[in-house]
This record gives structure tokens, C-alpha cells and sequence, in this order.
């Protein structure tokens, strides 16, 4: 090998790791075309980045959650569409979805005309929903926020949970 080929090949082992690594808080699927960021204090629960659908879910500890059986989640979901115009559709069979959970509650004041809220009841608990869908090129990107409804929940927890939920949303959003 030429003492040039040895030089970029040292180059690229050296510098490859650290292009590699992620900053705490920032996460990507398919292949890095999709980028966003969460609270790095969320810890992951579940990750598949092969295939196709694709996702992360993150659990948000509130510590009204504990011995409940109960927990807070925020999912990032990515599926490739082999037809953009396949989009709403899709969008629709969730939102329909979303409908048939019992003892559903769409919340329509101070909510963005992009993100489905409402309430649900998950078994016995009651939850808070947020769900919104994008369309990145061909993929459609599906976030989900989902928190029962504690006695035990602090204003604090709370406000930092739908910081966390708005920053995930708004960081997945195509620019």
C-alpha cells in the first residue's frame, strides 16, 4: 500500500469514532435521515434502527408513577411509504385509531392544528395523548406522547414532560 493510502487510511480510522458518536439527547433512524433530539435525561426503552418500521421509545419517570404499574412514554416511529400519496391515509387509520380507545376525549383548545391530543383510558388509568405524523420524503414519522393521569403528578413534572414532548415534535418536524 502507498504511503498516501496508509496516511488516509490512519486518518479515517482516528477521526471515524467520533463522527459515530452521538451528542446526549440527539437520536436519528433510517439511516440518519432522521434527526431529533429528547431530553438526554429520557432514558431508551426500546430501539429498533434496521428494517422497516423503525422507532425509539423513551420512558419519562414521573415519580407519582412508582408501584402503579403505570408509565409515561414517548415513541418516535418512522415507515417507509412506497407511495407519498399514501400519506393521509395512513394518518387517518391512526387517528381512527386513536378514536376507538375507550372513553376517548379529543382536547381541540390551545392545541397546534398539527398534534392530536386527547384522553383515553389505557385499562384502568386514564391517559394523555399527544400524536403527530410528517411526511419526510418518503417516510412517515409518527410521534407519540402518553402519560396516565396520577394524583401524584407534580405541576413541575408535568411542565417538563410537555417541554419534552414539544421539543421531540418540533425537532422531528421537516424543516
Amino acid at each position: 500500500m502507498r504511503p498516501i493510502a496508509h496516511a488516509l487510511l490512519a486518518a479515517a480510522m482516528t477521526t471515524a469514532p467520533a463522527a459515530l458518536a452521538q451528542t446526549p439527547g440527539t437520536y436519528s433512524l433510517d439511516q440518519d435521515f432522521i434527526r431529533f433530539n429528547a431530553p438526554p435525561e429520557w432514558p431508551v426503552i426500546m430501539r429498533k434502527t434496521e428494517g422497516d418500521p423503525q422507532f425509539i421509545a423513551f420512558q419519562v419517570r414521573d415519580p407519582a408513577d412508582t408501584d402503579s404499574g403505570e408509565s409515561s412514554r414517548v415513541t418516535v416511529e418512522t415507515r417507509l411509504l412506497n407511495d407519498s400519496s399514501n400519506f393521509q391515509s395512513m394518518v387517518n387509520r391512526g387517528m381512527d385509531k386513536a378514536k376507538q380507545m375507550p372513553d376517548y376525549a379529543q382536547v381541540t383548545d390551545g392545541v397546534d392544528a398539527d398534534t392530536l391530543r386527547y384522553f383515553a383510558r389505557n385499562g384502568k388509568t386514564r391517559y394523555e395523548y399527544r400524536e403527530t405524523w410528517y411526511l419526510n420524503g418518503h417516510l412517515l414519522v409518527h410521534v407519540r406522547c402518553a402519560r396516565p393521569m396520577l394524583k401524584g403528578t407534580s405541576a413541575q413534572w408535568t411542565k417538563a414532560y410537555e417541554n419534552g414532548c414539544a421539543q421531540v415534535m418540533r425537532s422531528v418536524k421537516p424543516h
